[in-house]
């Protein structure tokens, strides 16, 4: 499912922001390792089935860190930032503290629009 399609559907609209942000935040990461490049399903029923797919998403799994030591962090960066002051990069599983995917979700929960005013809310946090 594509960002035109999810318009056509009133309940899901909220979170087109938080999928364009996250887009933007995690683009660039598929050339370096295929499996974490940002995914939609074909089709959402609800906004809640969209929310946790978007949560869900397998780049939020993985450390990624570079020849400095430095750990990328998608709260407060592109993927694209950081690999462009890498040499070299490293992508290792590991699963997240529970307040780690309490700051992923509450940083997802706020780019959504569910005022429903047309602005895109790109808050960069």
């Amino acid at each position: 499912m594509n960002t035109d399609n999810l318009y056509q559907i009133v309940e899901l609209r909220p979170l087109i922001p938080a999928i364009i942000e996250l887009q933007n935040r995690i683009a660039g990461i598929e050339k370096y390792c295929e499996p974490l490049g940002f995914e939609l399903a074909e089709s959402y029923d609800t906004e809640e089935q969209l929310f946790y797919h978007l949560f869900r998403q397998k780049a939020f799994a993985f450390q990624v860190s570079n020849e400095r030591g430095e750990c990328w962090d998608i709260l407060l960066e592109t993927f694209s930032q950081f690999a462009a002051r890498s040499k070299e990069m490293t992508f290792a599983a590991k699963g997240n503290s529970h307040e780690r995917l309490q700051a992923i979700s509450k940083w997802l929960i706020q780019l959504c629009d569910w005022d429903q005013t047309g602005f895109v809310n790109n808050s960069k946090h």
